[in-house]
């Protein structure tokens, strides 16, 4: 019955994903048969799942016992339990740990499962697992690595960075860590945003040795887990937000006090290691992301075609088909750079530490540039999906508003898009990586064989080129986030073209030549959208 509610149930979220499989096909992506399977999970258990928990099953947090005392316990149903472990049963966690398969596994089931509340559990259990396995020291690899790769109930994670004065501002946060006689680190402060808290087994936990030095290179990292060696809790849970959207994983406060925890790698080397491992959040954020935007294009599109206004369906409206055709244009564009990105750092940063090379400075530029191109995609698609479905699709009973309300946290959290662009304008400028991008997308630009977009892409390249002098003479900070979406949407628009001229059909050439009419504000005429209209039809 979930179907007359949710139109895609029961489509195979990665088999039936014609844009998805060619583009993984593109870039050379080993494939299982587990992603299958996850495929026909998501869209048969999962998302009616966190559609239950999100409208009538929040997770609630209990503070005392019984007995009266203190406990961590944040309440959830147990099939909400259930579904993290049957999702992480498919290996999108323990495959990467245990080499089985790389990170870019792990970021293409995030397109799948895209929930952001279920996948954000999935994520920071993502990170913990990998941040102990590369810089953990042998004891705790030893004590808890193999808890992640459990077949039955294994464990979760979470990462606990931000406070009340520090939230991007790593630099400035008062969490201090103590290096005790006896050989130990303990914690000690408060950590204001704390997500899948009650769940985590363990956290990844940014913290300041003391005593404390100034600024971002007095960071440390550290994994703690979630009960001391004498079986009290870690750290206090105390209270739980009430969020707008991401429901389905629970995000609290935590105090550490005398918090048991191991030092990751150096501590001259903490901060670096911190953002690594944020790294991986953020192209989960982008593939998640733009997971939203195909369900709820998916469902638009569905929608369309059955329902009738002025004597036709609505798909057989040039306006309504337009907008879907302009929507999967920019979906499938941001999507395939993404995947592009994601696979980039998936290569370099498991074998790379800190002092990084020039390649990781690349990876990163890359990933800043992708996590608010689809942030922005996500929110756009997510939106204008909704209106088309009307005042149905306004109603929360349905999925839309949901996965709009989802879709939203994306430009927020693992960096708003004004600290993405400070961020890539420090990996454009003072790594270099800029120069590195001009160059290869003119190389790219260049090799294009349709003259029209080679010349605009070009055109569009030197003006490029010239913001970023620009920027220097007049301020890198009040231009960065111009910068990153012109070079953002050249990339984009740059890598589809090259992608739809080797594919050679005709929708793939009408969809990349409609975005590149989008970037550039120029009109889209009548033959475009029919063409671009039949590279939809998989959706049925």
């Amino acid at each position: 019955m979930f179907k007359n509610l949710w139109l895609s149930a029961g489509k195979n979220y990665y088999d039936q994903d014609l844009p998805l499989q060619l583009f993984l096909k593109y870039i050379g992506f080993k494939s299982d048969n587990d992603l299958s399977l996850l495929g026909s999970y998501v869209s048969s258990k999962m998302i009616e799942e966190a559609y239950y928990v999100d409208h009538y099953a929040r997770p609630v947090l209990k503070r005392w016992s019984v007995k009266g005392e203190e406990i961590n316990y944040v309440e959830v149903s147990s099939s909400h339990l259930q579904t993290l472990y049957d999702l992480l049963r498919y290996g999108v966690v323990a495959k990467t740990i245990t080499g089985e398969a790389d990170l870019l596994y792990h970021f293409v089931s995030g397109y799948l499962i895209s929930d952001a509340g279920f996948f954000c559990s999935i994520t920071v259990t993502e990170q913990t697992a990998y941040g102990l396995a590369k810089y953990g020291d042998e004891e705790a690899k030893t004590l808890y690595l193999p808890n992640f790769l459990r077949k039955e109930r294994p464990w979760m994670g979470a990462t606990f960075y931000t406070e009340v004065q520090a939230g991007s501002d790593l630099g400035n946060l008062e969490t201090l860590a103590e290096l005790r006689t006896d050989g130990k680190w303990r914690l000690r402060g408060i950590k204001y945003f704390t997500s899948n808290v009650g769940l985590a087994d363990a956290a990844i936990i940014t913290a300041k040795p003391a005593p404390p030095r100034p600024g971002a290179k007095g960071v440390a990292a550290f994994f703690a887990p979630a009960y001391k060696t004498n079986g009290q809790p870690n750290w206090k849970i105390l209270r739980l937000k009430d969020k707008l959207g991401t429901v389905t994983v629970p995000t609290g406060e935590v105090e550490l006090t005398d918090t048991e925890a191991y030092l990751l790698g150096t501590i001259d080397s903490g901060i670096y290691i911190a953002l690594e491992i944020l790294t991986i959040a953020r192209i989960d954020n982008s593939t998640a992301g733009l997971g939203l935007a195909r369900k709820a294009l998916w469902e638009a599109y569905l929608y369309g075609n059955e329902r009738r206004a002025f004597g036709k369906r609505l798909i057989e409206h040039p306006l309504y088909l337009r907008d879907l055709v302009e929507m999967e244009a920019k979906l499938q564009a941001t999507l395939l750079l993404t995947l592009i990105s994601a696979k980039i750092f998936s290569d370099i940063a498991p074998r790379e530490k800190p002092p990084y090379s020039s390649a990781y400075h690349y990876a990163r530029l890359l990933t800043h540039i992708v996590k608010n191109m689809a942030a922005w995609v996500s929110i756009d698609i997510t939106r204008y999906a909704m209106e088309l479905m009307g005042g149905i699709g306004f109603l929360e009973e349905f999925p839309m508003a949901k996965i709009h309300r989802d879709a939203l946290v994306t430009a927020i959290w693992e960096g708003t898009s004004n600290i993405q662009s400070l961020d890539m304008a420090e990996a454009f400028y003072r790594k270099e990586a800029g120069k590195a991008m001009l160059e290869e997308l003119a190389v790219r630009i260049n090799s294009l064989k349709d003259d029209a977009a080679r010349h605009k892409l070009s055109a569009a390249l030197d003006n490029v080129k010239e913001l970023a002098n620009y920027a220097l003479e007049d301020g890198v900070e009040l231009h960065a986030k111009k910068l990153l979406s012109l070079l953002g949407h050249i990339a984009t628009a740059t890598y589809y073209q090259e992608w739809a001229e080797k594919q050679g059909e005709e929708w793939a050439a009408a969809l990349s030549k409609i975005y590149l009419y989008t970037v550039l504000n120029k009109e889209i005429d009548s033959k475009l959208v029919k063409k671009g209209s039949e590279g939809l039809l998989w959706m049925l």
